[in-house]
């Protein structure tokens, strides 16, 4: 499996039944398990302001360039999916909303380039940071993978707002032996995310570790 040195993103979708886009790119330290970059708003969302919409700061795609806990890096979700894959995220914020993510994503020279398209209908009052994302990812005989998750958007003010998502992974050409084989295993991911927002821009850090599920 090819490193993935950068992450191309190009996001559009419906929110609140208007359109949006976005686009950036997000270089990988697989060494630091970090991803630093910029996405801009081509068109913003209406009804949501830039800085409280946690789609595009979710969509930085948390496993690549993770960093493995412990021990040497091993077969992990990202060996699994290959070089193309679809997945499908549909995110849980309570009495607020929910939003519904999919993706094409295909590596190529070192670069994964990720096609997303969100709709939803959510009204998220002044957000002004995003809790820690934890994630199990596990592993179906069929060739697809299933991935359980939460993280908290912090509210300028009141209690922190709760996301819950499932995630569906499947890879264009699943290795059928290599899913039988580890069918059943579950991966756990970490990931601390900070995004900065300037203008229509949000400056985006995180940093990620995978291990297997004791």
């Amino acid at each position: 499996m090819a490193r993935v040195a950068r992450v191309r993103l190009a996001i559009a979708g419906v929110l609140n039944h208007h359109p949006f886009g976005a686009g950036g790119t997000l270089n990988v330290d697989e060494g630091a398990g970090t991803k630093d970059g910029a996405i801009t708003y081509t068109q913003p969302p209406t009804g949501v302001t830039v800085g409280a919409d946690s789609t595009v700061a979710s969509t930085g795609r948390c496993f690549v360039g993770a960093r493995p806990s412990h021990g040497s890096p091993s077969l992990g979700p990202l060996h699994l999916l290959g070089s193309e894959f679809a997945s499908l995220r549909v995110a849980d914020l309570g009495r607020f909303g929910t939003v519904s993510i999919g993706e094409r994503g295909r590596i190529s020279g070192g670069v994964l380039t990720s096609e997303l398209t969100a709709v939803g209908e959510y009204r998220v009052p002044v957000v002004r940071g995003m809790g820690p994302l934890r994630e199990t990812i596990t592993v179906s005989r069929d060739g697809s993978m299933v991935g359980v998750g939460r993280y908290t958007l912090t509210r300028s003010r009141g209690r922190p707002i709760s996301v819950r998502y499932i995630h569906y992974y499947r890879p264009a050409r699943p290795n059928h032996r290599l899913f039988a084989r580890l069918h059943g295993k579950s991966f756990v991911l970490r990931a601390s995310i900070t995004v900065r927002v300037r203008g229509r821009t949000l400056e985006y850090h995180s940093r990620s570790t995978i291990s297997p599920a004791r």
